[in-house]
């Protein structure tokens, strides 16, 4: 729920702009954490559009498989 920011619909966030607390940003703005965000924020959005859904309803399992592929 970090790339999904409150009261806008299909739009994700990636990067240093994620949510958290001072302790969870503090381990998350490093580049490789940055790096792999945008990762799982475009492969969620390309299995959304492929499957004609918003991302709020995106079948997780199919992007654990995206990812892991």
């Amino acid at each position: 729920m970090i790339l999904v920011p409150r009261n806008v619909e299909n739009l994700l966030v990636a990067g240093r702009c994620v949510a958290g607390d001072r302790v969870s940003h503090a381990a998350v703005r490093n580049q490789m954490c940055c790096a792999v965000t945008g990762q799982g924020a475009g492969v969620v959005s390309a299995v959304s559009l492929k499957d004609g859904t918003s991302i709020g309803h995106v079948d997780i399992a199919r992007v654990h498989g995206e990812l892991k592929r």
